[in-house]
């Protein structure tokens, strides 16, 4: 074991010393990968949606697409592309250490020429081994997935991650299980065709033949090499878990100390924004070259003969400073582009299932206070029951709310009057029912806008008819909008009220969602972007993000130039928004930023932040 700490020890001690050709090949390897690699998968995912017949798909559709022809095909082009990007670096890495250990040189230039006339048959490699570790991985899914179909189908999802019933606990141990001995095969493999790369970029192998190639030369090395790699893989993690949990304790120290206001944060926020991007690089780099010094020394190089470096060719230094001024002027597009953002100056406030930060989701108590809270519009998830009435309840069933095992389409109005669904967030709300559509309605008439969001869970009869016509009843339609994660539900609606203010709610999404038929966006705060604000304001719609919870990632939303914030805490989001007005045009570019740039924003953990 002292052997194989050693060793890797040794390897970072390398790549430590090699560090200014591993950190200037690490930033070319940056600078192609922003300002050409990027781009073509960008282009990539926009010609397979443009063969799936949308602009863009959203969560459940996105699953639909991949299981397709065209969709698995698209898939495999994309993961083989990641796989090449990992390859790219470590194969540039490689040669420096390569070169280094051959002739004592360390030219970066050089050493990427050894790379360059190998790129077609690197992202086959790539294809290759991507289809190579789909095989591995199917079946254990599957197994995995059988247990959770098997034992975690029963009651809502929500219930199972709220409560975690013993049946959370067997499924998680049993596709636990599975899972770990998919990571042992899918390791050993791994490690057999640890000398594909070199073989392929320095050896002249094919990519087909190479796998049994390095599968053969590993022989009976396996454990000795895949320790090493398990302890790289631990020293790597150790060392950026203990980066990261050092500036992540200063942040937050300083975001406490300056819990006044949003302005004090600023200039804290860009100083560590800078530091984490430095650190973040270096580590990569340095932990790339390591892997690299481990795989060369296991290949027998220098022993063996080292390719020879191909003439610099004419092109080569201006088209590297070509992407370098490409990757300037990007950048300068990018916060220019920033820069214009204009923060709506009347962010809407919409609370989510009401104020359910301060008291249980769906009730009328929550929606009296998300009106006293002054939020302009409070959200809601409107399902059918037995008896076809239309109530306001998230989850398929009661269990998680209330622990009553109950589905809402089986319920009818008498059953819902015995359930309490207050109790579970404090006694206080005992009282506490299952409201009805009309009551939320007739309480925030002339007081605050209705968002409905439409839930499917397979067993809807009229669910947009009845809407439509309870809407109607109460003389609500200019103040309410309706949303849905379908978006066939999204265009069955806008058959049936063409007029009417429509939106899609989007977890995860692919392409350009603008484009799609919705006049509003309600996406996860995690997966916006300035591009996506920018081109939906442009298209005429609306941005809502949810959901969010604290101060900093309310106002970082804000400087994103979202119009409406989906949150549990409209009181505090209404005293943000105030606040965020008087932060300058720099203050508001950095908070913006924040989320791009791996600041964790939120401070407080909720029970549900699902939509």
């Amino acid at each position: 074991m002292s052997a194989i700490i050693s060793d890797v020890r040794a390897a970072f001690a390398n790549a430590w010393r090699l560090r200014r050709p591993v950190l200037a090949a690490h930033l070319v390897f940056s600078l192609v990968l922003g300002t050409v690699l990027v781009p073509v998968m960008a282009l990539a995912v926009r010609l397979a949606l443009k063969l799936s017949g949308q602009p863009a798909l959203a969560d459940f559709d996105i699953a639909v697409f991949l299981l397709s022809p065209v969709g698995f095909v698209a898939f495999l082009f994309l993961a083989g592309f990641a796989l090449f990007l990992f390859v790219l670096d470590v194969s540039f890495m490689m040669a420096i250490v390569l070169r280094e250990r051959h002739s004592g040189e360390t030219r970066v230039l050089e050493t990427i020429m050894l790379i360059v006339p190998r790129m077609r048959v690197i992202v086959e490699l790539g294809m290759r081994l991507t289809l190579r570790v789909l095989a591995i991985c199917l079946p254990f899914l599957a197994v995995a997935g059988a247990a959770y179909f098997a034992w975690m189908t029963e009651f809502d999802i929500n219930y199972y991650l709220s409560n975690k019933p013993q049946e959370f606990t067997r499924t998680l141990i049993v596709a636990g299980a599975v899972l770990a001995v998919m990571a042992i095969v899918l390791l050993r493999s791994l490690i057999r065709w640890t000398l594909t790369l070199p073989l392929v970029v320095f050896g002249g192998v094919a990519p087909k033949q190479s796998f049994a190639q390095s599968a053969e030369e590993m022989r009976g090395q396996e454990i000795g090499f895949g320790s090493r790699i398990l302890v790289w893989i631990a020293v790597g993690f150790v060392v950026n878990a203990g980066a990261v949990a050092v500036l992540g304790v200063v942040t937050n120290l300083s975001i406490a100390s300056f819990a006044g206001g949003l302005q004090s944060l600023v200039l804290f926020l860009l100083l560590f924004a800078g530091l984490g991007a430095v650190v973040n690089f270096s580590i990569a780099a340095m932990t790339t070259g390591a892997l690299a010094t481990l795989i060369v020394a296991r290949a027998g190089w220098p022993g063996k003969d080292a390719p020879s470096v191909p003439p610099i060719p004419s092109w080569a230094k201006p088209a590297i400073a070509g992407v370098a001024v490409a990757a300037v002027v990007l950048t300068g597009i990018a916060l220019t582009q920033l820069a214009r953002v204009e923060a709506n100056p009347e962010v809407q406030v919409i609370a989510h299932r009401g104020a359910a930060g301060a008291a249980p989701e769906n009730t009328m108590a929550s929606i009296l206070r998300a009106i006293e809270d002054e939020a302009d519009w409070i959200e809601i998830d409107v399902q059918e029951t037995a008896d076809g009435k239309v109530v306001v309840v998230h989850d398929s069933d009661f269990m998680k709310i209330a622990g009553v095992n109950l589905r809402v389409w089986d319920a009818t109005m008498p059953d819902l009057a015995e359930i309490d669904i207050g109790s579970w967030f404090d006694p206080a709300f005992s009282d506490e029912r299952t409201p009805l559509l009309s009551e939320v309605l007739d309480l925030a008439k002339g007081r605050a806008g209705v968002v409905i969001e439409l839930k499917y869970y397979g067993h809807d009869e009229m669910l947009e008819q009845r809407v439509a016509d309870l809407v109607e009843a109460a003389d609500m339609v200019e103040h309410v909008r309706i949303m849905s994660l379908k978006y066939s539900a999204v265009q069955k609606m806008r058959a049936l009220r063409p007029d009417w203010n429509i939106g899609l709610l989007a977890s995860a999404s692919l392409g350009r969602m603008w484009e799609l038929d919705a006049d509003f966006l309600a996406v996860n705060g995690a997966t916006t972007s300035h591009r996506l604000v920018r081109e939906t304001r442009a298209a005429g719609k609306e941005t809502f993000v949810w959901t969010i919870n604290d101060a900093l990632s309310m106002s970082q939303m804000i400087s994103k130039g979202v119009d409406g914030l989906i949150t549990d805490e409209p009181a505090l989001a209404r005293k943000t928004i105030a606040e965020h007005r008087e932060l300058n045009l720099i203050e508001r570019m950095v908070l913006g930023l924040a989320g791009s740039i791996g600041l964790d924003l939120k401070t407080e953990s909720y029970r549900d932040d699902s939509p």
